[in-house]
């Protein structure tokens, strides 16, 4: 952290020579002396954008010196300056200004407007009506139907019919069985033991301390004039005043002492423990169980089964068939129709017309009237001033 001091000052000394460089100074920001009208009491006119005033700025007396040479340094030293700020005040004044007024005005104007009249008158029309007539006639049609005629009859029919038996056996079923046995075994387990072993071994120990130690900085680089490494006389840069700055630094103190510690040992060891173990041993067990057998028994069996017999009886029939026709017959009828007769008749009718009329008054209003005033401000800002160090 303490190597870093010295940058952060050298960078602030830069950012302050660049800004007060006459490069960079606005017109406003120049020095100026104390104002005249306060020495000689006489109070300005107020301030006019349009008119031009003359402005004043004091420097402080540069020393002659050659910039770059062994006996040259730079020094910021506080400058008052003096800048002329405009203020704006606004002043409320009534004002009569004068406003057009426009009055909506009504006028009855004659329109004459038409319309159509729908009349009704009734005329006699002739129109052709057409109709279907039916006449009924009877026919004489002869037939031969076939009815049909069931006939029933018996018919002995053999069939076999299956019969279910179920008979009952015993029989021996041998199956395995696993039964548990307990015995008692000797199993080897290890364990762990850990011994204290106690030990001297010889440390070194740094009981050094801090110590305060200054170091120099060299300064920036500064443009000036001087002369060039050829002999002639010109511009170059030239290293600035230097920076003194104190820093932590840690002496050694290496001191060599013994000392004693004591340490565990592990050790892994066995022993015989008695364990009791099950284990599960196989066995045959037999059974009589009882076995239910089933079997189909086949039979022969007569049975009398109806038969019914289909067969057709030929009839000769001859019956009468009503018969219609129809035909189209064309006949002359008479009607009144009503008709619609349309005529344009013309009407007059007054509508109101709304006309803008215009008209001039005078109204009473307040504005705000801009006012113009000049007055010093100072502020401080800081130079780099050459000075001669003998």
């Amino acid at each position: 952290m303490t190597h870093r001091i010295p940058t952060l000052l050298l960078l602030c000394c830069l950012v302050i020579v660049a800004q007060t460089s006459p490069g960079h100074l606005r017109a406003d920001d120049k020095t100026a002396p104390t104002p005249t009208w306060k020495a000689t009491g006489s109070k300005p006119k107020p301030y006019d954008p349009k008119v031009a005033r003359p402005r004043a700025c004091s420097k402080p007396v540069r020393h002659c010196a050659t910039p770059g040479s062994p006996s040259t340094a730079y020094m910021l030293q506080p400058v008052t300056c003096y800048k002329t700020v405009i203020d704006t005040i606004y002043e409320r004044a009534q004002v009569t200004v004068p406003r057009t007024v426009y009055e909506t005005v009504y006028v009855d104007e004659p329109m004459t407007l038409y319309r159509t009249v729908c009349k009704t008158e009734m005329q006699e029309q002739t129109y052709q009506v057409y109709r279907t007539v039916d006449e009924t006639t009877e026919r004489e049609i002869t037939e031969t139907i076939r009815q049909p005629v069931w006939e029933t009859s018996e018919r002995e029919c053999r069939y076999q019919e299956r019969r279910l038996v179920k008979e009952t056996t015993q029989r021996e079923i041998r199956r395995r069985v696993l039964k548990p046995v307990t015995e008692e075994i000797t199993r080897t387990v290890c364990y762990t033991t850990r011994t204290p072993v106690t030990e001297t071994r010889t440390v070194t120990e740094d009981q050094g301390h801090w110590v305060w130690r200054q170091v120099y900085h060299r300064g920036p680089l500064l443009p000036g004039l001087g002369p060039k490494p050829c002999g002639a006389l010109g511009f170059r840069w030239a290293p600035g005043p230097g920076i003194r700055s104190n820093r932590r630094e840690w002496c050694p103190n290496l001191v060599t002492r013994e000392v004693t510690c004591t340490r565990y040992v592990t050790k892994l060891e066995k022993k015989e423990v008695p364990v009791t173990v099950k284990r599960m041993v196989p066995d045959v067990l037999v059974e009589t169980v009882p076995v239910e057998t089933c079997r189909w028994v086949v039979e022969d069996k007569v049975r009398k089964v109806p038969v019914k017999t289909l067969r057709y009886k030929t009839k000769t029939v001859t019956r009468k068939v009503p018969v219609t026709t129809r035909k189209v017959v064309s006949e002359t009828k008479t009607r009144q129709v009503p008709v619609k007769v349309s005529r344009r008749e013309a009407y007059t009718v007054n509508r109101r017309v709304a006309k803008q009329v215009a008209k001039q008054i005078e109204v009473t209003c307040t504005k705000m009237i801009p006012r113009y005033v000049e007055r010093q401000v100072s502020y401080t800002t800081r130079q780099l001033v050459p000075v001669i160090v003998e």
